[in-house]
């Protein structure tokens, strides 16, 4: 089995979780980067409500997914719902591939689990993992 871990990381959390889990899994790491990158200003104001939309962003390279079977999708909360980039990289998987989700920075409100899953799921894909991850602070 084929595996990539695609990840969006603003602070660094995030690259830090996907470097591990790339390790752990002997997988491909793939870092998704927005055509117009945030700063800490531009993922308040445009980020968070692009987030809570479920929203993608145009990407600086969009990743060809198709060759792979398993896929690991991390990215940091924003507004209690994932990054936008995790909503370009959803809309990119390709349809049968086994997904696990990993949301940096704890959970998000009752509910946001339910729209990833449907968001992955919309997807034709199989979400066999979604839990939360805390950094060291």
């Amino acid at each position: 089995m084929k595996t990539a871990v695609v990840y969006y990381s603003l602070g660094g959390s995030t690259r830090s979780f996907a470097r591990a889990e790339a390790r752990a899994h002997d997988a491909d790491l793939i870092e998704l980067q927005p055509a117009h990158p945030y700063n800490l200003f531009t993922a308040f104001a445009r980020g968070c409500p692009a987030a809570i939309r479920q929203q993608a962003v145009p990407l600086r390279q969009a990743p060809d997914l198709s060759g792979y079977d398993h896929i690991i999708l991390l990215a940091p909360i924003w507004a209690n719902h994932p990054a936008p980039p995790f909503n370009s990289a959803a809309a990119l998987l390709p349809a049968g591939t086994s997904v696990e989700v990993v949301l940096v920075s704890g959970g998000g409100k009752s509910g946001t689990h339910d729209k990833v899953r449907a968001l992955i799921e919309r997807q034709g894909c199989t979400l066999t993992s979604l839990r939360d991850v805390r950094p060291h602070r």
